[in-house]
């Protein structure tokens, strides 16, 4: 409601019922305040009153997974979000990638990502994965990135490529993977099996994200938006296989665990042909706050 303009020469004054209403309006927004907690969410608004007038907005937009991922391009997508059939949807851009669930994963599980519809999906620990028949050439920059949630010791693959579009390969490279201990490990496949480790272990059943990423910086490995273990490191060579998600040969690697097969629960899985940064890991993990 806009101020009236006051007759002169008399002093402006503003009116009583204003007054009362403006003063009923603080209170009503200081108990909103006090009730409601605030989100993890990073935003912020700026309002400016400049007619004594009361607004509402309808609501802040906030990050979510999809909308990170896909600002990002992955090359490859895999949402998980399926109850049925063998097949996993490609999400990203050209979507002309659709992987092949192996075995009998559970479907329907509750999403990583709070903000975003869909599910997760879990894999037993013992024949059920994903992969992509179709062999790739893999580039000298890369990323990948997954959600996983696992209590499982006996460790196993998360994501990587392996000669083999399905069984256990004979070889692999660009791979994630975890211990027995629960530690996350991203190793590349040159004259030898080179490898970065986190200090930290994450098989305590929550939800944790995971980026590794190769380019003309090293390696780096992120975990829930914070790097934890680098290498200068760069790729010479590319490495042409099948995308593997929850099973693969792990034989021969460092820490190597007692599992090829992962037991956990995995969302969001994606792969780039560019080394995303640092900015970017922070930025999916927040997507994946309630």
């Amino acid at each position: 409601m806009a101020e009236r303009s006051a007759p002169t020469p008399r002093t402006r004054r503003r009116p009583r019922a204003l007054v009362v209403a403006c003063a009923s309006a603080a209170v009503a927004l200081g108990a909103l305040t006090q009730s409601t907690p605030l989100s993890t969410a990073a935003f912020s608004a700026s309002v400016r009153n400049s007619t004594n007038t009361i607004g509402t907005a309808a609501s802040f937009t906030t990050a979510t997974c999809a909308g990170v991922y896909r600002a990002s391009a992955p090359a490859i997508w895999y949402r998980l979000d399926e109850l049925t059939g063998t097949a996993a949807a490609d999400s990203s851009a050209a979507g002309t990638r659709t992987g092949t669930y192996q075995g009998t994963p559970t479907r329907g599980v509750p999403t990583a990502c709070p903000r975003d519809t869909g599910y997760a999906v879990t894999f037993n620990g013992s024949t059920d994965y994903v992969s992509y028949t179709t062999s790739l050439s893999t580039p000298l920059t890369f990323s990948s990135e997954l959600w996983f949630r696992t209590t499982t010791n006996r460790g196993g693959l998360l994501v990587g490529f392996g000669a083999s579009p399905t069984g256990l390969s004979t070889d692999v490279d660009r791979i994630l993977y975890l211990t027995n201990s629960g530690q996350v490990v991203f190793g590349v496949n040159t004259a030898l099996k080179n490898a970065i480790t986190s200090p930290g272990t994450y098989r305590d059943g929550a939800w944790h994200h995971v980026m590794a990423t190769a380019g003309l910086n090293g390696l780096r490995l992120y975990v829930d938006g914070t790097q934890v273990a680098s290498s200068a490191l760069t790729l010479s060579v590319t490495f042409t296989g099948a995308m593997r998600v929850g099973f693969d040969n792990l034989a021969g690697w460092p820490s190597a665990p007692t599992s090829n097969f992962l037991a956990a629960t995995l969302d969001e899985v994606a792969v780039y042909n560019k080394t995303l940064t640092a900015a970017d890991a922070a930025a999916h993990y927040s997507a994946g706050q309630p």
